[in-house]
Order: structure tokens, then sequence, then C-alpha cells
């Protein structure tokens, strides 16, 4: 049988592939969604359950006035959370 120890970096791996939280869809408002032809970079303050928010580099899909699409990789995981359009600036490609 194996160790039920939690090690750091078991701890690691486990918070590294914990998902963004995400908007409702409640929260999109009335305006509908413009989906982008292609993918815009952006800057986008992200929020997870269990540990701060951070700034990272990502891509917009689509937005309306209040809500933008987010894309992004991390430690190997996608994940397509939709964010307050505050929270995202765009970012120069490269």
């Amino acid at each position: 049988m194996g160790s039920t120890k939690v090690t750091d970096e078991k701890l690691e791996r486990t918070l590294a592939r914990e998902s963004p939280c995400t908007l409702p869809i409640q929260a999109f408002g009335r305006q509908p969604i413009e989906w982008f032809k292609e993918a815009r970079p952006v800057w986008a303050w992200v929020q997870w359950r269990d540990r701060p928010a951070e700034r990272i580099p990502a891509v917009a899909r689509g937005a309306n006035n209040l809500v933008v699409m987010l894309a992004f990789d991390v430690a190997g995981d996608h994940w397509e959370p939709v964010v307050w359009r505050n929270a995202v600036t765009i970012r120069a490609a490269g």
C-alpha cells in the first residue's frame, strides 16, 4: 500500500492542478459575447479557490462589455475561465 504522507511535492502538484475560478453565466449581462477570429494576447488577473490571485499571460477568445473569455496553460493543464473585463489588459504579442 502506498504512503498517505503529504509531501511538499504532492502538495505542489495538487495546487498546480487546481482550476481557476470562473464567472457564472449570470454575470455575462445582456450584451452578446463577441468571439474573436484570432485570439488576442492579454495579461489577466485570475483567481484561484485556495491560493492568491495571479497575473498571467493568456489569450482572449471573446468578450463583451462585462466579461472576457480567456484561454491559458498552467503546468500542462489547459484552462478557459471567464473573468471580469477590468481584470484584463492587452499584452504585446511575442
